[in-house]
């Protein structure tokens, strides 16, 4: 159980730096399929996909936010961007 949800993970932030959110469904399914074919007993299937499909999501996220400020520091622009106020001018 714990294989698969370091490598869901992993996969996932591996997913989240190239693809868009739709490639999470056929990832998911082979998740399972994978999960099904090794592991044993109906609850330990169950609890096992749920925590791999959790992560897997969580995974691409990260990934996904890696990416989007790896892309912002590549082309120069700053990730978080401070405006000026009237009580503290820049």
């Amino acid at each position: 159980m714990i294989s698969f949800v370091a490598i869901g993970t992993i996969v996932g932030t591996l997913l989240g730096l190239r693809f868009k959110v739709f490639v999470l469904v056929p990832a998911t399914l082979i998740a399972a399929l994978a999960i099904v074919a090794t592991v044993h007993g109906a609850r330990t299937i169950a609890i096992t996909i749920l925590a791999t499909t959790v992560l897997l999501q969580i995974g691409y996220v990260l990934g996904y936010i890696a990416h989007a400020y790896a892309d912002a520091r590549w082309h120069g622009r700053t990730v978080l961007r401070r405006h000026a106020s009237k009580s503290h001018p820049a």
